[in-house]
C-alpha cells in the first residue's frame, strides 16, 4: 500500500511538472490597446475597430512601456481597405507606451476620415480601423 501511494505522487509530480512548463500552448495575449480611453473591437480575427470617432490628436495607449513603437495610419474604406494612392502618416515613438495620434512624422493633422492604423510594438501588429472626427 505504501508503495504504491509513493508511486501515485511520483506521478502526479512528474504530470504537475509537465503541464506547468509548456506542454500545453499558452493562450494569446488579450489586445489591451486604447484610443482615446476606449477599448477596442474585434471585428475580424486580424482587426480591431473602434466604434465611436475620435480628435485628430487622440491618445493611443498599449499595454506596457515598450522599446520601440511604429503606428502607420491610412485611408481605408469601410470594410479596411487601403485607399489607393494616399500616402501613409508614421509615428515613431521609444521608451513609452502612448503616443497620439497627432505626432506624425509629416506633423501634419489627421483629417476627418476613416483610417486603418498598424501598430506595431513588442514583435506583435495590431490592425486598428477608427475615424477621425
Amino acid at each position: 500500500m505504501k508503495k504504491q501511494l509513493i508511486a501515485f505522487i511520483a506521478v502526479a509530480i512528474v504530470v504537475s511538472v509537465g503541464v506547468g512548463f509548456g506542454c500545453s500552448k499558452p493562450l494569446p495575449p488579450v489586445a489591451e490597446t486604447q484610443i482615446a480611453g476606449m477599448t477596442l473591437d474585434r471585428t475580424m480575427p486580424s482587426l480591431f475597430k473602434l466604434a465611436t470617432s475620435v480628435a485628430p490628436d487622440a491618445l493611443v495607449q498599449v499595454p506596457g512601456k515598450q522599446e520601440s513603437i511604429t503606428a502607420n495610419i491610412f485611408p481605408a474604406t469601410e470594410t479596411g481597405a487601403v485607399k489607393a494612392g494616399d500616402k501613409a502618416e508614421v509615428i515613431l515613438v521609444s521608451g513609452t507606451d502612448h503616443f497620439k495620434l497627432d505626432q506624425t512624422m509629416s506633423k501634419k493633422d489627421l483629417a476627418k476620415g476613416l483610417y486603418l492604423m498598424n501598430i506595431v510594438y513588442g514583435g506583435k501588429t495590431e490592425r486598428v480601423l477608427f475615424s477621425v472626427k
